[in-house]
């Protein structure tokens, strides 16, 4: 799973003013190894306000007070309060190190607190090189911006401040390729420029994105920059490169028409690799939490250099939120012992897939500012792809999901978090406690759960979070997941909702359906990150789906499907792959409600009995017949044995439950985790027929998950059984049972009272 930057339109130094030196580089003085300990972080983060980008600091000049060089091991102050009002927390600059009398770094920190052992910049004798620092303002509103060696001016531009309240919000992702000119189109030329279209890689509605920008392969000294297209091109430059080097730099550039970026290059020749790290927009994501730099990697302190396939995890320690999505280190390669590339980065993905951060040739030591996604489940971690170099990582900062605020109809929600589908904080795997989600409310039923959750508001309108792969999430982008709930645009009039693993189908007031994410098996659809009609779908009074296969019921009580057919999931009888149009599954006639899940298909009817199609291998068909004597499948809905009165189903993986008029329920398919909810268990046991789920009561709604049933009683509580190795029991616990985790009867999630609805691992609760 799952990087982004501060702020803004980043604008590094006029372009008149940047010559690139030529010189060779030789290894700048890194900052002293060492760990500052500092409490942990406020959790309350800050939104961003972008300014048109202005110098406020030039030593050559005087501007920001300072007129000459920064000498060695001095320190100047730059007072910002004129810039930025009194509530900001942080700010955003871009600092740049001209015409450096020697090898040295600087370091940008918070005025009136002590000198951080971190630096942000590294630059050798006579070269010009910047870096994006986003830092928090100390007393006054003011930075200080210490010089290690030699005589050095300093240059900062600034782009933007946090501050509590309005402002702009961050959505991190996985670091992912978006141009690559050794691969298409070609370098450009001197002079040359190329657009970047973004489309469907930012949703609709973003203002700007955070890229990690790397040129390579320069002819001449150059300067390459970034700007949003449909405007004039800015005198400045984002990166600053000799003939034959290689160097990249963070840069959020602000979208322009079309969601594209134009770049530019100078003189000579030059190649551009850029990975997309995250997107800035106002309608959701984290907010900021400014943090005095600390060090939180340094290998020359014992452990080693980072060697060639084998990764070092960086720790960020305490410090960093409990419920941060993403962190900004600034990364420092030294000493490396050939070229070589470091990425950093937390979730899915190969070393070579997720694109470099740093890019240093033998003996170089230099430095970039990371924004890093970062995952409940997997470690950020360091790596190098040849020979070996020492990395130090110093902390600058953390996005952070907003803090729940709902007071009217609130979403809960606990278990599995992989994906982040729990739409808040902390950042765990999993939560066996129910908790509420941020910045929703309103809520009348929810979807999903596996891997990603809608919530249906009482206005009609629909939120989604967790992951985007394919779309799922229906914001008009793909990739990754969204950390925090956003709506989906352009849904409206939704009176139900139905969740497969990859795509999402809501029906309209109207009875027409629409359709969002990729369902493999079908050119139905849907297949798009935006809602579309299904076509022929009209007078539908309920939809259900399975990852391939999905289905709708009609006003006229038949029921009709479309996609895989796979063990008979279409439920007509034929024996087809798949179906691209609609098909009447056979012989339903009354019936009032339908559900799916895994490979197989329910139908409620009037009379109150339950038919099935589809796979039965674990006796879900429910029909007391066993693969031993018949197929493992059917192809025709078939009745489900022994159940009368129920009033409403929903079904797990491999098995399904019915609820009873007299507020019981009955449960048939796999009990390897004890889903069945009767009090056994057992690996490679099920039951093709019904039973009594023991002890449920005045049941008025059904729910379940992968393995685990859920039941709403007339009381307002909430009961589960079955697997809890992701803490989908919600009981509080943790799991200790060495074998597995499991309730083989109901058990009650805690702390909930007064639920209106459930879905799988969440519930609705009127008032917090």
């Amino acid at each position: 799973m799952r990087s982004f930057m501060s702020a803004a339109l980043t604008v590094v130094l006029a372009a008149a003013t940047l010559a690139v030196a030529a010189t060779p580089a030789r290894a700048a003085t890194p900052a002293p190894a060492a760990v500052s300990s500092a409490p942990a972080a406020d959790e309350q983060g800050s939104a961003f306000t972008p300014l048109s980008p202005v110098r406020v600091l030039d030593t050559r000049s005087g501007t920001g007070g300072v007129t000459g060089p920064v000498g060695a091991a001095q320190t100047i102050a730059l007072n910002l309060s004129a810039r930025v009002p009194s509530n900001a927390t942080a700010v955003v600059l871009n600092v740049t190190a001209v015409a450096p009398t020697a090898a040295t770094y600087v370091t940008v920190f918070p005025h009136g607190q002590a000198r951080p052992v971190a630096s942000n910049l590294n630059v050798v004798a006579g070269d010009v090189r910047p870096n994006l620092v986003t830092v928090a303002l100390g007393t006054g509103r003011t930075v200080d911006l210490y010089n290690h060696a030699g005589d050095v001016h300093l240059l900062a531009d600034l782009a933007g401040y946090y501050a509590p309240g309005a402002g702009a919000l961050y959505t991190a992702t996985l670091p992912s390729r978006r141009l690559d000119t050794r691969q298409q189109g070609g370098p450009l030329g001197p002079g040359g420029t190329r657009v970047l279209d973004l489309t469907g890689a930012v949703p609709p509605g973003a203002t700007a994105v955070t890229l990690n920008l790397t040129a390579t392969d320069a002819t001449a000294s150059t300067f390459v920059t970034a700007w949003p297209t449909g405007t004039t091109r800015p005198t400045a430059s984002n990166v600053n490169l000799g003939a034959g080097g290689t160097r990249p730099n963070l840069v959020t550039v602000a979208l322009g028409a079309g969601d594209q970026v134009s770049l530019y290059n100078l003189a000579g020749q030059v190649n551009l690799v850029i990975d997309r790290v995250g997107f800035y927009t106002p309608a959701f994501g984290a907010t900021f939490v400014p943090l005095s730099p600390s060090r939180v990697l340094d290998t020359r302190n014992g452990s080693g250099p980072v060697h060639a396939g084998y990764p070092v995890v960086v720790d960020p320690g305490p410090r960093v939120p409990a419920g941060a999505t993403a962190v900004l280190m600034n990364l420092t390669g030294v000493g490396a012992t050939g070229s070589t590339y470091v990425s950093v980065w937390s979730g899915e993905g190969t070393p070579g897939s997720v694109g470099s951060v740093l890019n240093l040739a033998a003996g170089e030591t230099a430095a970039n500012l990371a924004a890093v996604a970062l995952s409940p489940v997997r470690p950020v971690t360091v790596h190098n792809f040849w020979g070996s170099v020492h990395v130090l990582a110093d902390l600058a900062g953390a996005f952070v999901l907003p803090p729940a605020t709902c007071t009217t109809d609130c979403l809960y929600t606990w278990g599995d978090n992989e994906s982040w589908q729990l739409g808040r904080g902390p950042r765990v795997p999993s939560s066996p406690t129910a908790a509420p989600v941020t910045e929703v409310s309103g809520v009348a039923a929810v979807a999903g759960g596996a891997v990603d959750r809608y919530a249906l508001h009482t206005d009609g309108t629909v939120s989604a979070w967790g992951t985007n792969f394919y779309g799922q999430l229906g914001g008009g982008w793909s990739g990754d997941w969204s950390q925090a709930p956003t709506r989906i645009p352009g849904l409206t009039g939704v009176t139900a909702l139905a969740a497969g693993a990859f795509h999402g189908l809501a029906l309209l007031d109207d009875g027409t359906v629409r359709g969002w994410g990729v369902m493999f098996d079908s050119a139905l659809g849907p297949r798009g990150n935006t809602p579309v009609p299904i076509n022929g779908l009209t007078g539908i009074t309920a939809v259900a789906t399975t990852t391939f296969t999905s289905y709708a019921l009609r006003s006229d009580g038949t029921v009709v499907a479309w996609g895989s057919n796979q063990e008979g999931l279409l439920g007509d009888g034929s024996t087809v792959e798949k179906s691209d149009t609609l098909v009447q599954v056979a012989g339903l006639t009354d019936v009032t409600a339908i559900g799916a899940n895994g490979y197989t298909a329910y139908a409620l009817r009037s009379d109150g009995t339950v038919w099935a199609w589809g796979l039965g291998d674990q006796g879900q068909l429910g029909t007391g017949v066993t693969c031993g004597v018949a197929p493992c499948h059917s192809r025709v809905p078939v009745r489900v044995a022994g159940l009368s009165g129920v009033t409403a189903l929903t079904s797990a993986a491999s098995a399904a439950y019915a609820l009873h008029a007299d507020g019981s329920v009955s449960a048939w398919g796999s009990n390897d985790q004890g889903q069945l909810g009767n009090g056994v268990f057992c690996n490679a046991c099920y039951s093709s027929t019904p039973v009594r789920v023991t002890g449920l009561s005045d049941v008025t709604a059904l729910a379940a998950g992968w393995a685990t049933g859920y039941a709403l009683r007339a009381d307002g509580t909430v009961w589960a059984w079955g697997g809890d190795e992701d803490s989908g029991l919600g009981a509080g616990g943790t799991c200790t049972q060495p074998t597995g985790c499991r309730a083989t009867v109901p058990v009650r999630v805690a702390g909930l009272t007064g639920v209106t609805a459930i879905g799988p691992g969440a519930a609705v609760v009127p008032f917090t």
